[in-house]
């Protein structure tokens, strides 16, 4: 049972005769979760600056019971046990803090089982998507320097490029946009303060991105547009370089959403994505812990080739973006280990499992050489550290592949071994699923290695391909549905 809550009008009225203190409607949503029998959970999600909550309930008609609420770090919000199970009655409200003051919020009653009561039901679109965009940088930037920005494909106007604006319209992209910030390009960036609640239909191959303390600078390429530039962080000249952003990848039409947050090219701030559907479905991905702690916590859990990718004060790149490189200072940084591989399996076979059927390879020269009962299928050389990192070049290579499915064979090979690479568990087929496996070598992708140990449940995509087997930060659910995303500071 969710519930988000917005101040009524005798608090409203208190507020402004500087009574104290009351709750605003962005600070933070609650509910009640039934988990098994006679137990449940209450929860507080706060999105302002909260270092405690005190809960305060009854069950049943009972006496008022008040405890001080645990922060759960996997769901990334406040939590408490209580003994209610279907059926039961429970009233609840809350006192937190946002930095000093704090805040009472008022008491709600639900029945666990039955539908939410009038007034805090989950407002679902009608069709597609409702992005409700939070301003969680805890005082750090107000919401007129929070900005986002939605581009991506029209489906219904021949994938025409477009931006998106407060009414959740698809607006071509047109030439003359990049001459409207006056910086040679297209500044389509809408702050928090304008509108942070926009309702999507449908729009393909999108991105959202977000930026504090100054809007983003995309470039409309051709005329007619046929494509746009996002920020290019190898680009010392280009506009975003000294901005502060992040984004968010997504493809939604009238039957699902299919989404994720990414650390594939860098970290800007934490991010995270709650997805609900009206189906059922409710998930959340991203981090929870602040920038600072982050930054932090990154130097001190790497070693000096990853330390480096932190560029304080903007972003944390990744390996890709940053020395690895072929030519670059520690562009041989994964060879021993890749080598190590190409000579194991030309003496022993290697059989892997996948979604498109089970496969048996061996190396052969520098070719590694996979076959079903179909045909046979090729990774076409032995990879590079950057090739391995970056999960391209001999990774995303259909030569000598027919056709159709055999094509979708060999990358999905392809795919699964260059995971295995990244996670260093190329060596054992029976790691290749075990995430407590991942990552043990002396060697390994340590960039990758941080953001699942410091992710809700540790799904993050770390690098490109970390959607296999399922671990990276992935969010799939039919629509209609809400993405709420929270812009961390």
């Amino acid at each position: 049972m969710f519930m988000s809550f917005k101040p009524h009008a005798l608090c409203l009225a208190l507020s402004l005769l500087a009574a104290s203190p009351c709750l605003l409607a962005e600070d933070f949503s609650n509910g009640v979760s039934h988990t098994s029998g006679s137990n449940a959970t209450l929860w507080f999600d706060s999105n302002v600056n909260t270092s405690w909550v005190d809960a305060h309930y009854r069950i049943n008609g009972g006496g008022q019971l008040n405890v001080r609420m645990h922060y759960n770090p996997a769901s990334g919000r406040y939590e408490t046990p209580i003994p209610a199970g279907i059926g039961s009655v429970v009233t609840s409200w809350f006192t937190y803090n946002n930095g000093q003051p704090a805040y009472d919020s008022q008491p709600v009653t639900i029945t666990l089982g039955s539908p939410t009561p009038p007034g805090s039901a989950i407002d679902f679109p009608a069709q597609g998507t409702t992005f409700n965009l939070v301003n969680g940088t805890k005082g750090a930037y107000a919401d007129n320097a929070v900005y986002w920005t939605m581009v991506g494909m029209d489906p219904t106007k021949q994938d025409a490029y477009v931006h998106v604006d407060c009414a959740g319209n698809l607006v071509p992209m047109q030439p003359g946009d990049n001459q409207a910030s006056g910086t040679g390009y297209a500044n389509y960036s809408i702050p928090l303060s304008q509108c942070k609640r926009v309702t999507v239909r449908q729009i393909k191959s999108a991105r959202l991105y977000l930026s504090v303390g100054s809007p983003l600078f995309l470039r409309a390429n051709g005329n007619p547009v046929n494509g746009y530039a996002g920020p290019n962080i190898d680009n010392p000249s280009d506009p975003n370089i000294p901005v502060i952003f992040d984004f968010v990848e997504m493809h939604l039409d009238n039957q699902a959403f299919f989404g994720n947050t990414t650390r594939v090219d860098m970290f800007g701030f934490p991010v995270r994505m709650r997805l609900q559907s009206k189906s059922g479905f409710d998930q959340t991905v991203g981090e929870t812990e602040s920038r600072a702690a982050l930054f932090n916590a990154y130097r001190a859990q790497t070693s000096t080739p990853f330390q480096q990718l932190a560029r304080s004060p903007y972003r944390i790149v990744a390996p890709t973006h940053g020395g690895f490189q072929a030519g670059g200072p520690y562009s041989q940084h994964l060879d021993g280990y890749i080598n190590a591989i190409w000579s194991q399996y030309s003496w022993q076979n290697l059989t892997i499992d996948t979604a498109l059927g089970t496969f048996t390879g061996r190396v052969v020269g520098n070719q590694f050489r996979f076959s079903d009962a179909q045909g046979t299928y090729y990774v076409n050389g032995k990879p590079s550290t950057a090739q391995t990192l970056a999960c391209n070049g001999v990774f995303a290579d259909a030569t000598h592949a027919a056709p159709g499915v055999a094509t979708a064979k060999q990358l999905q090979i392809q795919a699964q071994l260059c995971a295995a690479l990244n996670r260093t568990v190329a060596h054992d087929a029976k790691l290749w699923s075990r995430a407590d496996s991942f990552y043990q070598q002396q060697a390994t992708n340590e960039y990758s290695r941080f953001w699942h140990a410091h992710s809700i449940n540790g799904l993050s995509y770390g690098f490109s391909y970390d959607d296999v087997r399922e671990f990276s930060s992935s969010l799939t659910a039919a629509n209609p549905s809400i993405a709420t995303i929270t812009v961390g500071w």
